[in-house]
């Protein structure tokens, strides 16, 4: 990914809100504009009192060191200006509240846009992906970073443009008045560069540092909160927070790092330093008669308006380098590879008969082939509406074998099936949306009860939500809260019980009415008389149905049309209960492992 390449991505951003950016930039320029020409105003109510007076030191009026009187045609041109100095107050203020809160809306909305943007690429990527990246990292690029990037929009693009209109609408200016006296910017800008430079090349690399530890600091906070369970259990409590001061006390180095650079910023000493000699070179210019004094004054009043853009530049590049390495930060994860890509032509999955065939399917985590694949040239046909069963040791690739067939990874070698159809031919949501997939680890969201089982299919009416709460025997629990059906579970249905949740589940997935479902050890939660109750229910739904379930429960798997016995990612045999028991050591080892303990002896009586 090239430099250019992430701030390209964020200036579109920026740009797809051209009214508003339009709108900003025109009200900036009237802005920096009545600031710039009301020292021109001031200018001429100085020049007009000391043609009134006489006197250079007419500006001492107020101290009462001399008595100015003023013919009535001059002070009402004095008044004039003085009326034009006010309007252009009013002008500037208005200006000024209305490019700032035009300002604040193109942030929200750039911000907003970004994060949205983030939000579905996270979502669009593979589960390699989440398989790898930590939760809190994303959480930090997706809260923190796109902050970081609204405040360099608001107000960093606002003093951006602002300081740039003000340096050319003031030298402008002052170059109209006097030359000569500009001359001293010209030699000051070398100084001015390699300040500007020198600040950006020390910001650039601690502006970095710093969104990496703060990514660092939410990926600890956010695990920390996800076990405490188990930190609790351990009793680790006082070594978390030890963890979490050390890398607390990094960002805080950082961050003081940072600031040290901030300090030695020292373009402002030149701003002021230029001022002064501009002022003792005009006052030496207006003795030799070469300025006069409404001149001077107007000159030094367009100097100290460059006060304000020289700190609004060196606040700007503080911001501008923290809200760049923050949108780096998130294109470069957004950019990471997609190891799941979408068809370009794909091919719509209809009127599913659920025949599945697994063509010398190998597959490793690593990515490509090696010695350790997860699995190993898997083949085998399954008809549609077959009920299979899949066995195996822990680690043998039964739950990686169904995550081929959702394309949450895609195989090594080999192709996948369904219905004649390469599933890399097919759209990922035409495919995903006839599988239904009840894990041994079941998620459930923050929300009622209805909210979770009405997740595949939000308009489902309520009879229908409770006619598959049935099936998965999930109802009578149900109605049992106070709040029945709205009752709301916590976060991850911590408020249920492991059984309930597989229940929950198992009514999410019938819900949707999948041509193919996966069971991955759906019931290791739930005692055998509901397991039970609930085949004998979902049994008449399970015709016509494609289902694969990973088990091990004996009754389930004797009753499977097919079974798949895997060991270290190789099928070793398939078959039927009757077949394998007598041909498949491996079978025969997971059957005796589950069989009921045989007969006691009777023992001989003498």
């Amino acid at each position: 990914m090239g430099y250019l390449s992430y701030k390209k991505w964020f200036i579109r951003h920026l740009m797809k809100e051209k009214k508003l950016f339009t709108i900003l930039m025109t009200f900036l320029i009237i802005f920096i504009g009545t600031v710039s020409i009301t020292p021109l105003f001031v200018g001429d109510i100085f020049e007009e009192l000391v043609k009134q007076t006489g006197a250079v030191n007419s500006f001492l009026v107020s101290s009462g060191l001399s008595i100015i009187q003023l013919n009535a045609p001059a002070f009402q041109g004095i008044i004039a200006t003085g009326i034009l100095i006010g309007i252009a107050g009013i002008v500037r203020a208005g200006a000024d509240f209305t490019q700032s809160y035009v300002n604040e809306v193109l942030a929200h909305k750039v911000t907003k846009n970004v994060t949205k943007d983030f939000y579905e690429n996270m979502l669009e990527k593979s589960q390699e992906f989440h398989d790898r990246v930590r939760i809190g990292d994303i959480m930090s690029r997706a809260t923190y970073d796109s902050r970081q990037m609204n405040i360099f929009i608001s107000p960093g693009i606002k003093f951006l443009f602002e300081a740039s209109f003000t340096l050319i609408f003031s030298v402008s200016l002052m170059i109209w008045i006097s030359p000569k006296l500009t001359s001293l910017l010209l030699i000051a800008l070398p100084f001015y560069v390699i300040a500007i430079r020198d600040y950006n090349k020390k910001l650039r690399p601690i502006s970095r540092a710093q969104m990496e530890q703060n990514g660092l600091l939410n990926s600890r906070l956010q695990e920390s909160l996800t076990g405490i369970r188990v930190i609790r259990n351990f009793v680790k409590e006082e070594d978390e927070i030890k963890e979490f001061d050390i890398e607390t006390d990094k960002l805080r180095d950082i961050n003081t790092q940072r600031g040290i650079i901030a300090a030695k910023y020292y373009a402002v000493a030149i701003t002021v330093l230029i001022i002064a000699l501009s002022f003792l070179w005009g006052s030496y210019e207006v003795t030799a008669g070469n300025l006069s004094i409404g001149e001077l004054v107007t000159y030094v009043f367009l100097m100290m308006t460059l006060m304000m853009p020289t700190w609004q530049f060196g606040w700007t590049i503080t911001q501008f380098q923290v809200g760049m390495a923050a949108a780096k930060r998130i294109f470069e994860m957004m950019e990471r590879e997609e190891y799941v890509p979408e068809p370009a032509s794909p091919v719509e999955l209809k009127d599913v008969q659920g025949k599945i065939k697994f063509d010398n399917v190998s597959f490793s985590y690593t990515g490509e082939s090696s010695k350790k694949n997860s699995l190993e040239k898997i083949s085998l046909e399954v008809k549609g509406g077959s009920t299979v069963a899949i066995i195996g040791n822990p680690g043998s690739g039964k739950s990686t074998l169904m995550k081929l067939l959702m394309r949450l990874y895609d195989p090594t070698e080999g192709e996948i099936f369904i219905d004649g159809i390469n599933i890399k031919d097919m759209c990922l949501s035409n495919l995903r949306e006839h599988i239904g997939v009840i894990e041994q680890e079941i998620f459930l969201f923050s929300k009622t009860i209805r909210d979770n089982i009405a997740y595949g299919k939000p308009n489902a009416t309520l009879e229908e939500i409770k006619k598959v709460a049935k099936l998965a025997q999930a109802h009578e629990f149900i109605e049992g809260f106070d709040k029945g059906y709205e009752t709301v579970v916590g976060e991850r249905g911590v408020t249920l019980s492991g059984g309930q949740k597989q229940r929950i589940a198992i009514a999410r997935a019938l819900l949707v009415d999948p041509s193919i479902l996966i069971l991955d050890d759906a019931s290791s939660a739930i005692d055998a008389e509901t397991e039970r109750k609930i085949q004998t229910a979902i049994a008449n739904v399970l015709k016509n149905r494609t289902t694969f379930i990973i088990t091990h429960r004996l009754a389930t798997i004797k009753n499977a049309d097919v079974i798949m016995v895997l060991r270290n990612g190789h099928l070793m045999d398939f078959g039927v209960h009757e077949d394998l028991i007598l041909t498949n050591v491996d079978y025969r080892r997971l059957f005796e492992r589950f069989s009921e303990l045989p007969p006691m002896k009777i023992k001989e009586e003498n």
